[in-house]
């Protein structure tokens, strides 16, 4: 008998199959010959090219096929002191990133003693970032608040925890909005001098809530509160937007104080403000600049 005969060849070999052998030797390429350095170093070539500020990454770690670990990362802020993250991890579904034009990446950050968790929605054909979502874990804001008030005469210290949203607006895309609410049950708050006047005082065991939302050019405050046994202070109105931060830019708070009658200098401090009634509460605005407030008070003086 012909050996032809006793071998039967199939007439058609399925699809399914196809994609198996090719996904089996693609596999098998990965993960003995993939040039994993080259991939490492031109993932840390596009995070500085395209970071709106200037990034330094100390060292970048493939994770499987669809993730990159960062460490020792720097982001310089102007003449500001840098943020600092540990470490970060950055992972993108594999399969999205190639047949898709819209790509979610997800993201975990160890910095400052907390944790920042968040996804960024990108539009590839655009290349823009078209929206965001950040949650922040125990973070210490000490260093972070440094870099916003400066040499203000106010420090603050104590973990925070809050969640924030980035928008984007419209067919061009890029983010235009933000909304934010950040807390915390005991914040610490030194101040050094207000308009001047000498405090030498630390508040503690503050209970803090901060809730707006900010466009390209200025965040609106809806409330912000802080309060402990020794004091109360509400305030709302116009700030600096955190997505063009700028010194220069706006402000104008309305701010409610009430102080313990037993702190004199708590007291004296709302004397800035100005009485709103008998019943102990000050109350004013914050106008001028961030790197230049100005305290007017409630009956027009300043």
């Amino acid at each position: 008998m012909d050996i032809k005969t006793r071998i039967k060849m199939p007439e058609k070999i399925s699809t399914p199959l196809y994609v198996g052998v090719f996904f089996g030797f693609l596999l098998i390429f990965l993960l003995l010959g993939f040039p994993w350095d080259s991939v490492e170093r031109r993932a840390v070539f596009e995070i500085q090219s395209n970071s709106p500020v200037p990034v330094l990454i100390g060292d970048a770690d493939m994770k499987g096929l669809s993730s990159i670990e960062l460490s020792d990362i720097r982001v310089i802020l102007g003449d500001r002191e840098p943020l600092v993250i540990d470490r970060a991890r950055v992972s993108a579904g594999l399969f999205s990133v190639i047949f898709s034009d819209d790509t979610r990446v997800s993201f975990s950050l160890n910095a400052y003693g907390g944790e920042i968790e968040g996804k960024v929605s990108q539009n590839m054909k655009k290349n823009k970032v078209t929206s965001a979502e950040v949650d922040v874990n125990s973070v210490e804001s000490s260093s972070v608040s440094r870099l916003f008030l400066g040499n203000s005469g106010i420090s603050v210290s104590g973990k925070v925890e809050g969640s924030i949203k980035f928008l984007g607006e419209g067919e061009s895309g890029g983010i235009s909005k933000m909304e934010y609410l950040v807390s915390s049950p005991s914040l610490s708050i030194a101040v050094d001098k207000v308009q001047g006047f000498e405090v030498k005082e630390e508040y503690k065991n503050l209970s803090v809530v901060l809730r707006g939302t900010a466009n390209r050019f200025e965040s609106r405050i809806e409330s912000f509160s802080l309060t402990n046994p020794q004091m109360s202070l509400q305030a709302e109105g116009k700030a600096p937007s955190p997505l063009r931060f700028r010194k220069g830019a706006a402000l104008d708070l309305s701010v409610t104080f009430k102080p313990s009658p037993e702190d004199a200098k708590l007291a004296l401090v709302g004397g800035f403000l100005g009485p709103r009634g008998t019943d102990g509460v000050f109350s004013g605005r914050i106008q001028g600049t961030l790197s230049k407030p100005e305290i007017i008070r409630a009956d027009g003086g300043s």
